[in-house]
């Protein structure tokens, strides 16, 4: 029987540590993760978020790259905010570079949903670039 490499199960005993932190500039709104994405921070991530896709940035960037753990629920929280910044027109991006995040995507197929990033000025070229520069959508509405 072939070995497979099975995660070592969390210490439940040890307190989940995430930390979070938003930057707001006239481009766009940072929000930087670090720590744990699990579920005892989840729905504090996805409040945080949905907070500033309210605000109606320029763009919403989300730096995972300090993030060493990543659950499920952080995943479902990130492709949830891909559809509701789409439908608010608001350009979104996820920037990451460690396994914990990165690792899942690919494992899932999720690289065409949830595009990552390597740094924040890369997410946010990447998002200047695919924006319409004139600010009008399609019908020449303004988007705000």
């Amino acid at each position: 029987m072939p070995s497979m490499s099975v995660p070592r199960p969390r210490d439940s005993r040890r307190r989940a540590s995430a930390a979070f932190a938003v930057t707001r500039t006239g481009a766009a709104s940072v929000v930087t993760t670090a720590g744990e994405l699990d579920a005892t921070v989840t729905d504090q991530f996805a409040a945080l978020l949905a907070d500033e896709l309210h605000r109606q940035p320029r763009a919403l960037v989300c730096d995972t790259s300090a993030v060493e753990f990543c659950a499920a629920r952080a995943l479902t929280i990130l492709i949830d905010m891909v559809a509701d910044a789409a439908a608010a027109r608001v350009p979104f991006a996820v920037v990451g570079r460690r396994r914990a995040v990165l690792r899942p995507i690919t494992a899932l197929g999720l690289e065409q949903v949830l595009p990552v990033h390597r740094s924040v000025e890369e997410a946010l070229d990447r998002l200047t670039l695919s924006a319409d520069p004139s600010g009008l959508d399609a019908h020449g509405s303004s988007r705000r």
